[in-house]
């Protein structure tokens, strides 16, 4: 049987996004913008936990890593 397949090395998993500290609205638009679908998605769970789900979604797909600790996001 072949060995499971890792997407990340173990270093790549644990090491933190570094999130830009400056970003354009252009950038802002591109990369967390939500899709019909998405929101539709998100729709689904409850209210209070709508933003922390679409920063992950939006994460994983800009980073290919979950953000660990949304709560320590900047709103700005």
């Amino acid at each position: 049987m072949p060995p499971p397949e890792q997407f990340l090395s173990k270093r790549q998993r644990y090491q933190p996004i570094a999130l830009p500290q400056h970003v354009s609205e252009e950038e802002i638009a591109r990369d967390w913008t939500l899709s019909e679908q998405d929101r539709a998605e998100i729709g689904k769970y409850r209210t209070r936990f709508r933003l922390f789900v679409a920063i992950q979604l939006c994460a994983v797909r800009l980073y290919e890593r979950f953000v660990p600790q949304v709560h320590a996001l900047s709103p700005l």
